[in-house]
C-alpha cells in the first residue's frame, strides 16, 4: 500500500489483556494505546514482557483475557490476509529457509497480495526492489541467505517486512546482530518511513538512548506492566530509569539532537578519574552538528 503523510494509519490498542506461558502470567490486565502514525519504542529490563506485548498486538499470541483492537475492531475477528496487509511483523531470530536467496525471501513479503487469479506482477517486483534498496541489500539479491552474516540477514528480514508494504511495522529488536553503524541506518530508515510515508512503527529496543533519540512515543515496562508512556522528553528521567532498570544515572540533553541522554552513574570506584583530564575540549566546544539543525522530533 502506498501511503501519504495524510493517510491515517492503524490505531493499535489493548484492553484488559492478560497473556502468559503455561502457568506463568506475563501481562496482567494491560491497557495500552499506540499513537497513530508515530514511532513507538517499548523499553524495559529483560523478561519484563516487552516482546510478549508486541507479539500479542501482532496476533502472534492469543490473550487469556482481554482483546487487541485494530482501528477499534478486535484483531482476532479480522481475516488473516487483511491483518497481513496492514501489519508487517518482524519477530526475534526468524528462521531462514535453507537455500533461499535474498530476492526470494524478500519476495515472500508479497504473499498477502497473491491470489490464485493474481500471480506475480510488476507492482510486486517494484515493491521488492524498493524494499531491498531501502534496507541496503540490493547488492545481495542473488546470494543465499544462509551464507550471509548476522547483520546482513537482519537487514534482509527487514527488507521482507518492507516489501509487505503495510500501514504499520512491528519489529522485535530489529537492531539485533547489527554493528553500531548499521543500527543507526536501520533506525534512520524506520524514522523516515514514519515521517515521509506515514507508517506506524512499533519496535522493542534494548538501547535506551537509541529509543530516546528516535521515538515519538516511549513505553517503559517493568514486571509485565507499563510504568510510564509518552514522549521521551517528557517521561525519561533519572527517577524513571531507577524505577524501571534499578540504575542510578543522570539524564542530560544529547549534544547532537537534544533528546534525553542517559549517563549511568559509577558502579566501580576504579572508574573514577583521580584528577581532571588535561586540556580536553568540552562538549560545547566539540565540532558537532547544531541541535537546531535537526527536525523537531530530534533526529
Amino acid at each position: 500500500m502506498n501511503r501519504t503523510p495524510d493517510t491515517p494509519g492503524p490505531m493499535l490498542s489493548t484492553r484488559d489483556v492478560t497473556v502468559g506461558y503455561d502457568e506463568r502470567t506475563v501481562l496482567d490486565g494491560l491497557d495500552v494505546d499506540l499513537p497513530t502514525d508515530a514511532f513507538t519504542v517499548i523499553v524495559g529490563p529483560n523478561a519484563c514482557g516487552k516482546s510478549t506485548l508486541l507479539r500479542t498486538m501482532a496476533r502472534l499470541l492469543t490473550p487469556r483475557r482481554g482483546t487487541v483492537l485494530l482501528d477499534g475492531t478486535a484483531i482476532r475477528d479480522l481475516p488473516t490476509r487483511e491483518v497481513a496487509r496492514r501489519l508487517g511483523v518482524l519477530p526475534q531470530s526468524p528462521l531462514v529457509p535453507e537455500g533461499v536467496t535474498v530476492a526470494d525471501l524478500v519476495g515472500r513479503g508479497r504473499q498477502p497480495y497473491q491470489r490464485w487469479w493474481r500471480q506475480w506482477s510488476e507492482q510486486d517486483s517494484a515493491a521488492v526492489d524498493r524494499a531491498m534498496a531501502q534496507a541496503d541489500v540490493a547488492g545481495l539479491a542473488d546470494r543465499p541467505v544462509d551464507t550471509l552474516s548476522g547483520g546482513q540477514r537482519q537487514r534482509v528480514w527487514i527488507a521482507m517486512t518492507l516489501a509487505q508494504d503495510t500501514e504499520a511495522l512491528l519489529l522485535d529488536e530489529p537492531t539485533t546482530f547489527l554493528d553500531l553503524a548499521h543500527q543507526v541506518e536501520v533506525l534512520d530508515l524506520l524514522h523516515r518511513l514514519r515521517a515521509e510515508r506515514g507508517r506506524t512503527v512499533v519496535a522493542v529496543l534494548h538501547d535506551l538512548n537509541q529509543a530516546a533519540r528516535y521515538a515519538d512515543h516511549l513505553i517503559a515496562m517493568r514486571e509485565g506492566g507499563v510504568v510510564a508512556a509518552g514522549p521521551p522528553r517528557e517521561i525519561l528521567t533519572a527517577d524513571l530509569v531507577r524505577d524501571v532498570f534499578g540504575l542510578d544515572c543522570v539524564v542530560v540533553p544529547c549534544p547532537v539532537t537534544g533528546a534525553p541522554l542517559v549517563v549511568p552513574g559509577l558502579t566501580s570506584p576504579s572508574l573514577a578519574r583521580p584528577t581532571a583530564p588535561a586540556a580536553r575540549p568540552s562538549v560545547a566546544d566539540a565540532d558537532l552538528p547544531r541541535v537546531d539543525s535537526y527536525p523537531s522530533k530530534g533526529i
